[in-house]
């Protein structure tokens, strides 16, 4: 299969994945939406605070560290796997560059966990 062929289809695939994720969230709120309006017009009274409750900010799961970590190893991963399997410098020098991109977002995902972490502890502290 030729490069061209392959980058085509790669970027329809992850094309169709987005696309498949929007409408799965977009399913996700209407059913949402839905069940609101269902609550509201049965019993007015308690909408107030189903809507209170619903409105309040969840903590984060911890996505982001994870998400980091994943993308660091995959730097790392992109940027050993040719030193290791081949002696061709250009070949090399190309995949140490194609490997900063997950590591640089990986690393700043990290720091930025680790600043909102430590946002956290001060606020707690004080």
């Amino acid at each position: 299969m030729p490069l061209t062929e392959m980058v085509v289809t790669v970027s329809i695939i992850a094309g169709a994945t987005l696309l498949i994720l929007a409408l799965i969230r977009l399913l996700s709120t209407t059913i949402t939406h839905r069940t609101i309006r269902k609550a509201v017009e049965a019993n007015p009274n308690l909408a107030d605070g189903l809507l209170e409750r619903m409105s309040t900010r969840r903590e984060p799961s911890g996505g982001d560290e994870r998400l980091a970590i994943i993308l660091v190893a995959i730097g790392i991963a992109m940027a050993a796997a040719p030193i290791i399997a081949i002696d061709d410098r250009g070949i090399v020098r190309l995949a140490i560059a194609a490997s900063l991109f997950p590591l640089l977002v990986g690393g700043a995902l990290w720091l930025r966990f680790r600043a909102a972490q430590r946002a956290k502890r001060r606020a707690g502290g004080e």
